[in-house]
C-alpha cells in the first residue's frame, strides 16, 4: 500500500473556463505563444497578438480557476495570413477548390490563430468551440487553413475533419471544417404545443423556484392555451422534445415602459403615422419661411427720426408733423414685422404638435 502524495494520474483535471479576450491578456498569451512559436508561426504565420484582439471578429481566452490564461483563440471572417487569398476573393476560391457551395460569408467563420497550455488543450478547445458557436449564431461551420506541410494537430485534428478538393484543383493550403451540430444541436422552432409543458417544466423549475408558486403548477400549459392573434408562444425543439420557450405579446402598455425608461433613442416606442410626419414637415417648412421673413421686414424697416436739434428749425411745425408721420410709420413696420414672426411661432408650434 502506497501511502503520500497522488500519482500524477490520480490528479483532478483542471478546470478552465472561457470568455472574451481582454487587452491585458496580451502578456500572458505571448508567454504561451513563447513556449512553441516556432510551430506555431509554421501553422498559421506571424501575428502580433494585439492586432489580432483588435481586428478579429472573435477572441476567445481560456482560464483556469485562479484566473491565469492557459488558452487562446481568434476567429476572422476570411482566411488570415494565407498569402493569395484576400478577404473578398476567399468564396470564389474555395467554391472552386471545394463541393461545399452552402459554405459562404454569410454562415462561416475562420479560426486563425490556437494556442494553449498543453495540460489542457483538449478541454480548452472543446469550450472555445462552444463558446464561438454560441457567441455567432449565424455561423454554421468553422473552417481552419494550414499550409499543405502542416499535419493537422492535436486537438484540432479530433474535432476538424480535413476536406478534399475537387479533382484536379490545386490547393496550396490544407482546410479543415468544424461542424456547428458537433457542440450545439440544430433546433426546429415551431408554434409551442399544450404538450410541451411535461418538457418545459423541469426547465423553469430548475431556473426558478417561484414559478410554480406564484402562477400555479401548470402555468406553462395556461400560457401556450391562451395564444390569439396578440400573443404568441415559440418553441425551441431537439430530437422531437421542447427545450426551450419564447413567450410573445402585443399587448403592452407604452405609457408604463415611457414613464419607465428613457426611450427617446426608439422614438418613444411610438411609430408616426406617415401622413403626420408630411403634414409635420409641410408646416415646418412654412414656420420657417414665415421666420425667415419676419426677420427680413425687421431689417428693411428705417430707424425713426428724431426732431432736428438746429434752432433754426426747432419751432417748425412741418418738421415736427414730419417727424411724427416717420415715428408712425416705423411703428406700424415694426408692428407687421411682429406679427409675422407670431405667426411664424404659431406654425412652429403646429409643426411640434404634429410631429409629436
Amino acid at each position: 500500500l502506497q501511502v503520500g502524495r497522488p500519482r500524477p494520474a490520480e490528479q483532478q483535471p483542471m478546470a478552465t473556463f472561457v470568455r472574451r479576450t481582454e487587452f491585458q491578456d496580451q502578456l500572458r498569451i505571448d508567454a504561451l505563444i513563447a513556449e512553441e512559436s516556432g510551430t506555431l508561426d509554421h501553422r498559421f504565420g506571424q501575428f502580433d497578438v494585439m492586432t489580432l484582439i483588435e481586428t478579429a471578429m472573435l477572441c476567445i481566452s481560456a482560464v483556469d480557476e485562479n484566473g491565469e490564461v492557459v488558452g487562446f483563440a481568434a476567429f476572422h471572417d476570411h482566411p488570415s495570413g494565407r498569402v493569395g487569398i484576400t478577404g473578398a476573393e476567399w468564396p470564389e476560391w474555395f467554391h472552386t477548390c471545394f463541393a461545399h457551395s452552402h459554405l459562404g460569408p454569410a454562415n462561416v467563420a475562420w479560426l486563425s490563430y490556437f494556442v494553449c497550455d498543453p495540460t489542457v488543450h483538449t478541454e480548452v478547445a472543446e469550450n472555445v468551440l462552444r463558446s464561438a458557436f454560441t457567441t455567432m449564431p449565424e455561423v454554421d461551420a468553422v473552417l481552419l487553413s494550414l499550409p499543405s506541410h502542416v499535419n493537422p494537430f492535436t486537438p484540432l485534428k479530433d474535432t476538424f475533419e480535413e476536406l478534399t478538393p475537387k479533382a484536379g484543383s490545386s490547393v496550396p493550403y490544407r482546410v479543415s471544417l468544424c461542424p456547428r451540430s458537433l457542440y450545439l444541436d440544430k433546433l426546429r422552432l415551431r408554434e409551442a404545443r399544450v404538450e410541451d409543458h411535461d418538457d418545459l417544466l423541469p426547465i423553469f423549475e430548475a431556473q426558478s423556484e417561484v414559478l410554480a408558486a406564484r402562477y400555479g403548477e401548470y402555468f406553462i400549459a395556461q400560457l401556450i392555451e391562451s395564444q390569439d392573434s396578440q400573443n404568441k408562444a415559440i418553441a425551441a425543439e431537439v430530437d422531437g422534445r421542447a427545450v426551450g420557450l419564447l413567450a410573445l405579446s402585443s399587448e403592452i402598455d407604452i405609457g408604463t415602459l415611457q414613464s419607465s425608461f428613457d426611450l427617446d433613442a426608439f422614438d418613444g416606442l411610438v411609430t408616426a403615422d406617415p401622413d403626420q410626419l408630411a403634414a409635420a414637415a409641410t408646416a415646418r417648412a412654412k414656420a420657417d419661411a414665415a421666420q425667415m421673413k419676419a426677420e427680413a421686414a425687421r431689417r428693411a424697416v428705417p430707424a425713426p427720426v428724431g426732431l432736428p436739434t438746429d434752432e433754426g428749425e426747432e419751432g417748425s411745425e412741418a418738421a415736427a408733423d414730419e417727424a411724427a408721420r416717420r415715428d408712425e410709420a416705423w411703428r406700424r413696420a415694426l408692428e407687421v414685422a411682429d406679427a409675422a414672426a407670431a405667426a411664424a411661432a404659431a406654425e412652429a408650434a403646429e409643426a411640434e404638435a404634429c410631429g409629436a
